[in-house]
């Protein structure tokens, strides 16, 4: 009997700790999934405004864009934390500026310019590897699209780091309730508290479905009984879950990846624009 309320016991709990877990797993799910959407609503989104507004500079900077998605999602879905995606949002900007300086900025140029080909030629084709060099090498001094790449920068690692800790933390948590469900109850002093409390009615030759023992025990037990489950978890259950409160109020803030994504086309064009409002003073310098 004594086997059998313990087997009861733990099966109950584990049931709970399964939903539990499914609850973590299907919110990381959810919400990856919901992220990775919207990604690609954006990158659709930033393509389709270059192929109409800046239809010239389109097709050499399809990839650019497609590979600056591609660096987001690794870094949203990343493992551990990296230090270089600061760095690959900057060189996005400085190998877009010889494309959007070529066809955008200063396409009104007629003929050729120190290895541009002349106007009307196919936009498709990519000018010489020298001058696109030089244009690569002046980009720090130039500065073509002003504080947009630092701006945009600072705010996408900002923002998706934080939503690459939470998806970590909820698939931490799921893990954690996983290793849960192997823990038993192996304390002699429960096994004997389970056997009372469901089986003290038998004993008495009482049904033990309809001889329910009292509010007291039962809580009592509960209490005793769980604290082998408690102490697995241990401290660092109550870090992650008090640090995931936080996560989740920077990630839906104003300041927070949805934004950071939704807007991204929009900025991108800012700094096309910017650098176009500059073209002159490009040439100069």
């Amino acid at each position: 009997l004594q086997a059998k309320a313990t087997k009861t016991f733990e099966r109950l709990v584990k049931h709970h700790i399964r939903s539990q877990r499914g609850l973590w797993e299907s919110a990381a799910n959810v919400y990856k999934d919901y992220l990775l959407q919207l990604l690609q609503q954006s990158e659709n989104k930033t393509l389709n405004l270059f192929s109409t507004v800046y239809r010239k500079m389109s097709p050499l900077s399809r990839e650019p864009i497609r590979e600056l998605y591609e660096t987001i999602r690794r870094k949203l879905l990343a493992d551990h934390a990296g230090d270089d995606f600061e760095i690959m949002t900057i060189l996005f900007f400085r190998d877009l500026f010889p494309v959007a300086y070529h066809h955008a900025i200063h396409s009104d140029v007629h003929g050729t310019e120190r290895g541009r080909p002349a106007s009307g030629s196919n936009s498709n084709r990519d000018f010489h590897s020298d001058y696109k060099n030089c244009l690569v090498h002046t980009y720090d001094d130039l500065k073509p699209f002003g504080m947009v790449p630092q701006e945009l920068s600072s705010s996408l690692v900002s923002s998706v780091s934080a939503a690459s800790v939470l998806l970590r933390a909820l698939r931490e948590g799921a893990e954690v309730l996983l290793k849960l469900e192997e823990v038993g109850v192996s304390a002699p002093s429960c096994r004997q508290a389970l056997l009372r409390m469901n089986y003290c009615g038998s004993c008495k030759r009482y049904n033990h479905l309809h001889a329910k023992p009292c509010a007291g025990l039962c809580q009592n037990v509960m209490r005793g009984c769980l604290i082998e489950f408690v102490g697995a978890l241990n401290k660092g259950w109550s870090t992650l879950t008090e640090a995931i409160v936080p996560l989740i109020g920077t990630v839906r803030s104003v300041d927070g990846i949805e934004t950071d994504i939704k807007s991204l086309d929009g900025k991108l064009s800012n700094a096309i624009m910017h650098a176009m409002q500059m073209d002159l003073s490009l040439k100069n310098r």
